[in-house]
């Protein structure tokens, strides 16, 4: 059971100081020695916990409780804590998580969680998950603003202090990401439903989709670049190594991660995983990963897959009928087997 919990009470009080963390365990001895010894007043225990009266009389008329106590007990009274591998909103949960460590985040002052977008319908989507985990009472706490110098992209943003001490917990970044150390829950990896939700919402944000090339031959980038400073460099590298493991289980190949270094920004480095954009690959991408809180690219991987198999389509029957020889052809246009067969399900005529 140890291995099927993703969080406790205890992990959401770490969240905060070291002084409420102190009382927190004050409380719950309080309560221990009450529940142990129900004739033992409110003094009594103060004495043997060598605290004031005033803070167990309170405690005891069920008043001023540790603001971690009252966060964990609304996350109790959600089913949220203890929150299991088998809640049947972990998949959600996940799906929110990996939003905050690409288009999404929690603010630096605890004030809010959010996410940004150009689509208007993937903020609400966002709104609307959150919505079915915590319930309708946090739609009081949210708002959606219109931003950007031409009102081109929308941030949704909600400011319940319990909702973002759970994604706080769960591990969600806190402030400019391009400062701050990224890591993935180990949690993440244990399902692989929870994993593709984690990262069907994170390259949801951070990948950057391909078109035909200008050259007519080939795809332009697919890739997942992250801005970072040089002082987290080696934290992100491997933030990106575990994407990369990700992708490579699902039998995507990816390069080797580049680091470029922008003359403007002496203090940062720019980080890009590069995945492989022959057909077979690109076609097993698609196939593969689904991206969410992103409709626009979902529709850009698609409609370059099937312009990416009509170039290549084209291209065979040139040179087959220049070469009149299959592998010849296959191997000048750097196509497999595999790759002829994936152009003959979208082409009858191969």
């Amino acid at each position: 059971m140890k291995n099927k919990i993703v969080l406790t009470e205890q992990d959401m009080i770490n969240t905060y100081d070291a002084r409420q963390q102190e009382q927190c365990g004050l409380y719950h001895t309080y309560i221990k020695i009450k529940e142990e010894n129900p004739s033992f007043g409110y003094k009594k225990i103060a004495k043997l916990l060598n605290q004031s009266y005033g803070k167990t009389r309170w405690w005891h008329a069920k008043k001023h409780i540790p603001v971690p106590i009252q966060t964990a007990n609304w996350l109790k009274e959600k089913g949220l804590i203890p929150l299991t591998i088998e809640d049947s909103r972990v998949q959600l949960i996940s799906k929110i998580l990996g939003a905050t460590f690409g288009d999404g985040g929690i603010f630096g002052n605890l004030n809010g969680i959010f996410l940004s977008s150009s689509e208007l319908e993937a903020v609400k989507e966002f709104g609307e998950d959150l919505k079915t985990i915590f319930g309708s009472e946090i739609e009081s706490n949210s708002r959606i603003i219109e931003a950007g110098g031409y009102g081109h992209s929308w941030c949704y943003q909600n400011t319940n202090r319990n909702v973002i001490r759970l994604f706080q917990a769960l591990g969600a970044p806190i402030g400019r990401k391009s400062q701050i150390e990224f890591k993935i829950p180990e949690w993440i990896f244990i399902n692989e439903k929870i994993a593709d939700s984690f990262f069907s919402s994170f390259l949801g944000g951070e990948l950057g989709t391909p078109t035909i090339h200008k050259n007519n031959n080939q795809l332009t980038s697919l890739d997942i670049g992250l801005q970072t400073t040089i002082n987290s460099r080696e934290n992100k590298i491997n933030f990106l190594s575990q994407i990369q493991k990700y992708l490579n289980s699902k039998n995507i190949r990816t390069g080797s991660i580049s680091i470029s270094y922008p003359k403007k920004y002496p203090d940062k480095c720019l980080l890009r995983l590069q995945i492989s954009k022959d057909l077979d690959n690109f076609y097993n991408f698609v196939q593969m990963i689904r991206l969410t809180y992103c409709k626009y690219k979902q529709e850009r991987l698609n409609n370059t897959l099937k312009d990416f198999i009509n170039l290549k389509y084209h291209r065979y029957r040139d040179v087959l009928f220049n070469t009149k020889n299959k592998e010849t052809t296959l191997r000048v246009l750097n196509l497999t087997p595999h790759s002829l067969e994936i152009i003959k399900q979208q082409r009858k005529d191969v």
